[in-house]
């Protein structure tokens, strides 16, 4: 860096003296009389950065020009050194009080004061590398952000976009965390009679969970052809018979079993609705247990299945097990986003809890209950961002 220094002395004769040591040791002095001409020095050579200023100065002294340079509002780093006749005690912490970084007394030799500047020198160098560092780590910040907001808007779009079915009313909400995550729920019509639903949570936020989330998305939505995961082909019409959401659950855990130490897993629930009869059956891969709203008995109660969570284990097995719906019956899929919310006296909000708000909000309809579950979840937590994803989805079976 150059070795540019602003000499602010109100002394000509001094000024000259010492403008004339510093150049014979390779230094390049810019001069001032006072504070309010060493200002305007500093405001026309922006390169400037160490400042060896005099005490005692009409207009603007040393102490009231070092207050103003160390000010958060000044635009730039300066060092700043304080040179004084006067080198008491007093005189020194009055100095670095008001910011100064170091204190020279005006009989100091050449070689001390040369010394004092080489050391000032070096920590602007230092300085300005941890600035065009930083500068550096923002740009790259700003970089990632965008493309984790890129990649927020792709979770998004896959969504599902048809949530009315023949006999089935389906609402959902996803409230991405301030981090990317794995959260991602789904639904789609297997044949005319069977409906899919499924709401899958990878394990932790970033980069990597949301890929992992994507692709199993895309392992799930590909319902047609030889290498489908929900139906299996055959010979004779229709060509092709469903699979049981067991079997599911296991050819996407072999599918995705955790390779290179990455430790990553998922935990879902995967169910196909009857939509003729109301035959709900679903398997779970570790996930919270679905929550069953009765209409009739105007009572809810979990539907739970004690499971291995998916992408890890390869000797984990899965088990297809059914309910009866009747007419206006709800269930709920969701994930721990919710029920692991915490409150201000670090409480969670619980399954139980959530339980019982879906059984106090049956009242409700189906789109307005969904979107009341998580206002009063937040309310609960007195938050205004999740620390987690927040996935809910809710479908209800209307008859047939």
């Amino acid at each position: 860096m150059s070795k540019e220094i602003l000499l602010v002395e109100d002394n000509r004769v001094m000024q000259l003296l010492m403008t004339k040591m510093l150049s014979s040791r390779g230094y390049q002095v810019i001069t001032a009389i006072n504070g309010n001409h060493a200002l305007k020095q500093l405001e026309k050579s922006p390169s400037i950065q160490l400042v060896l200023s005099d005490w005692m100065m009409p207009e603007l002294n040393g102490i009231e020009l070092c207050f103003r340079l160390k000010s958060p509002d000044y635009g730039r780093y300066i060092f700043f050194i304080l040179l004084s006749g006067r080198d008491d005690d007093d005189s020194i912490v009055e100095g670095i009080n008001a910011g100064a970084d170091d204190f020279i007394a005006k009989e100091t030799n050449i070689n001390e004061l040369d010394a004092r500047l080489k050391a000032g020198f070096r920590t602007l160098e230092l300085h300005n590398q941890l600035v065009a560092k930083n500068i550096e780590l923002d740009r790259a910040y700003a970089t990632i952000h965008q493309d984790l907001d890129s990649a927020n808007a792709l979770i998004r779009r896959m969504l599902p976009k048809q949530t009315s079915f023949p006999g089935v009313e389906l609402h959902y909400t996803h409230i991405p965390s301030a981090q990317i995550g794995g959260d991602m729920l789904g639904c789609m019509q297997l044949d005319e009679e069977h409906v899919a639903v499924y709401l899958f949570d990878v394990a932790g936020h970033g980069v990597a969970s949301a890929l992992m989330s994507f692709a199993i998305q895309q392992s799930l939505s590909a319902n047609t052809g030889t290498h489908s995961n929900v139906k299996r082909k055959k010979d004779t019409d229709p060509f092709y018979m469903l699979r049981d959401p067991s079997e599911v659950l296991a050819r996407l855990n072999q599918s995705y079993l955790s390779q290179d130490n990455n430790n990553l897993y998922f935990t879902m629930v995967y169910a196909v609705l009857n939509i003729r009869n109301g035959t709900l059956s679903y398997a779970s891969a570790g996930h919270p247990p679905m929550i069953w709203l009765q209409k009739q008995q105007q009572c809810s109660h979990f539907i739970e299945q004690g499971s291995f969570v998916a992408g890890m284990f390869d000797f984990a097995s899965y088990k297809t097990e059914h309910v009866q719906l009747h007419h206006g019956d709800r269930i709920f899929l969701y994930s721990d986003g919710i029920t692991e919310a915490e409150s201000a006296n670090n409480q969670q909000y619980s399954e139980l809890g959530l339980k019982e708000l879906v059984q106090k909000l049956a009242p409700q309809p189906i789109n307005e209950q969904t979107e009341t579950i998580v206002s009063i979840v937040k309310g609960w937590c007195g938050i205004e961002q999740f620390d987690d994803d927040i996935s809910l989805l809710t479908f209800e079976w209307k008859g047939n």
